[in-house]
């Protein structure tokens, strides 16, 4: 099932997200129907969703498609990624990219479950006003009921130009990132390494040519390393684990007007939906 996570339909995603414009708290309109387009898609792949309102505003607004386990005394794992934008972006790699990557997985998964332990998907609000969304989330949670989140981060955009790719540091032989910016990036603190282990064996069995820099154990550390949903699970003593193609260290356009849908690589992005859904299954079963 793995397998027909495709390019193709990951740019049809992402060209529906994209073609509402920004999806921010000043664009009703453009949050209805991303929230409906959400709700529809998951829904024609089986879920029920859950609308998780978190304040009055429609845009503080959460969708949740859970795919059950055969232990419910299994925590669940969950695959999570944010849908607003910040104003005036079309926001096609942040993070319209890693929204189509949770759809195209949740539909995969949905086809090829049940698995032992069961998997939330969430789209996620307001991460770019706090991450908002995913704290009012973990909040909510039961002590046990969730084990760890993967958060799926900008996974769009894929460059070989040399020196296409920064880094907050380099440190020799413990944390030296390659200079090209066309791999994708994990990054997990230390009670998640082992996340980030599935996610290196999902893509070695799923997404062979994706190329993978694991940031284990030190990814807590790193200020740049705790920009997105994943953070709430890091404080709330839960795993979690961020795959991000590293935004603004790669990606000129991010936060721009011109982080539109031309600047995708889909192949790319396919890649590393296929290596995260073999990543959740391996996690999930």
């Amino acid at each position: 099932m793995i397998e027909t996570i495709t390019a193709e339909a990951a740019a049809e995603h992402v060209g529906q997200l994209t073609a509402l414009g920004p999806r921010d708290a000043h664009r009703p309109s453009a949050v209805d129907a991303t929230l409906g387009y959400l709700t529809d898609r998951l829904e024609s792949f089986g879920y029920k969703t859950v609308e998780e309102r978190y304040g009055e505003a429609r845009h503080q607004t959460n969708v949740l498609a859970t795919l059950h386990g055969q232990r419910a005394d299994l925590p669940l794992l969950e695959i999570g990624a944010h849908w607003d934008t910040v104003p005036g972006s079309p926001g096609a790699d942040d993070n319209a990219s890693g929204t189509a990557g949770l759809l195209e997985i949740a539909r995969c998964l949905q086809a090829a479950g049940p698995f032992p332990r069961g998997i939330r998907f969430c789209c996620f609000a307001e991460e770019e006003s706090g991450l908002l969304g995913s704290f009012a989330h973990v909040e909510r949670l039961d002590k046990r009921s969730v084990d760890g989140l993967i958060s799926l981060e900008m996974i769009g955009y894929r460059t070989t130009a040399p020196d296409s790719q920064r880094s907050p540091l380099r440190i020799p032989l413990l944390f030296s990132p390659p200079r090209i910016g066309d791999f994708i990036t994990v990054v997990a603190d230390l009670r998640s390494t082992s996340y980030a282990d599935a996610f290196t064996q999902g893509a070695a069995q799923c997404a062979r040519g994706l190329q993978v820099f694991s940031v284990r154990r030190i990814g807590g550390l790193l200020k740049d390393a705790s920009r997105s949903d994943h953070l709430p699970y890091w404080r709330s003593r839960r795993r979690g684990l961020l795959v991000t193609d590293t935004a603004d260290l790669r990606n000129q356009h991010y936060h721009r007007e011109s982080d539109s849908i031309e600047t995708l690589d889909f192949e790319f992005l396919a890649d590393v939906a296929r290596a995260t859904a073999g990543a959740t299954a391996i996690l999930a079963g």
